[in-house]
């Protein structure tokens, strides 16, 4: 166990914009049709009840309890695998240049973000997200679904931390602003944390839970991150400015590509939310094969697109 009070900020830098790209393109793990089809079979096999009961065990789960699901399921092996990597790259990893932040997508739509001042986290849900919340100084959640937050790590922020948890589902202990949390139809809020600016606003997540869900456009120097979460309405979106990576969820009911072609422009689209092992197979939970379908209608477009595996770096 990581003792929660050995924390010292790091940083990580690239000396310009086309070693940015270079180290996109190089952490990028390549991972063929055989591999891909391999840790789909893997996923496949874990229920959401079983995912549920492990993922709630949280970080002070015994090693024990832990061993009878990663020795049971290779998907919850690599999911454990997958943190232990981000963690130890997130703290170690030193940003020096604020147009250049790193990036990470540990699970389903989750990031951890680290600039020269900053680290914050977006969607995070893991076993051990609690882990990361000593280390991070703000949090940003997408909507009040259990697969982009969880309540543990809500808590550990929230009230152990006192730290802004930016919401539009409740009010919390971190932040000085109590109304924060029920900002719930307002228009492009604008917060500022160190050297990191978000820009809020609202989509749909279908057609009845309508502005349900927060679009985090998020400027870090000259670098732009837009997190959509689960938004199905992209003619919604108002981006002040072209972002470098788009992260999104491909089958919530937006065409991904249209949205590249007439509001996003991304330089680079992230396909994410595939995996939810929260999920039944079959509803709601879709496969490596869809998300290469999604990569290449995007990249059909003129648009570069990616499909992380989990513990991968983006930036």
């Amino acid at each position: 166990m990581i003792n929660r009070r050995e924390f010292a900020k790091y940083g990580f830098s690239f000396a310009s914009a086309a070693m940015l790209r270079q180290t996109m393109a190089q952490s990028h793990v390549s991972t063929g049709s055989a591999e891909l089809d391999l840790r789909q079979s893997e996923i496949d096999e874990v229920a959401p009840k079983d995912f549920v009961s492990y993922y709630k065990m949280g970080s002070e789960a015994q090693t024990s309890d832990v061993l009878a699901y990663t020795s049971r399921f290779k998907a919850i092996g690599r999911l454990e695998k997958a943190f232990d990597k981000v963690f130890d790259e997130a703290r170690s990893t030193v940003v020096t240049d604020i147009n250049h932040p790193a990036i990470w997508y540990l699970y389903n739509m989750g990031l951890i973000v680290k600039t020269p001042k900053t680290m914050f986290s977006v969607d995070l849900h893991h076993r051990r997200a609690e882990d990361f919340a000593p280390l991070l100084d703000f949090a940003l959640i997408t909507h009040n679904h259990g697969d982009h937050y969880t309540e543990r790590f809500k808590d550990a922020m929230d009230r152990v931390q006192r730290k802004p948890v930016v919401n539009n589902f409740f009010c919390n202990y971190g932040v000085k602003d109590r109304k924060l949390g029920g900002y719930t139809r307002a228009k492009r809020k604008v917060l500022q944390y160190g050297d990191v600016k978000v820009i809020i606003g609202l989509c749909d997540h279908n057609s009845y839970l309508i502005d349900y869900t927060s679009t985090f456009e998020i400027h870090i120097g000259n670098f732009t991150l837009f997190h959509s979460g689960d938004c199905c309405s992209y003619a919604k979106f108002d981006l002040s400015r072209r972002p470098d990576i788009w992260v999104f969820h491909p089958y919530c009911g937006m065409n991904a590509t249209k949205a590249c072609q007439e509001t996003v422009r991304p330089k680079l689209a992230v396909i994410a939310h595939l995996q939810e092992m929260g999920h039944a197979k079959g509803r709601y939970r879709w496969t490596y094969r869809d998300g290469l379908n999604q990569k290449a209608g995007i990249e059909s477009a003129g648009f570069a697109a990616r499909m992380p595996l989990w513990g991968e770096r983006l930036a």
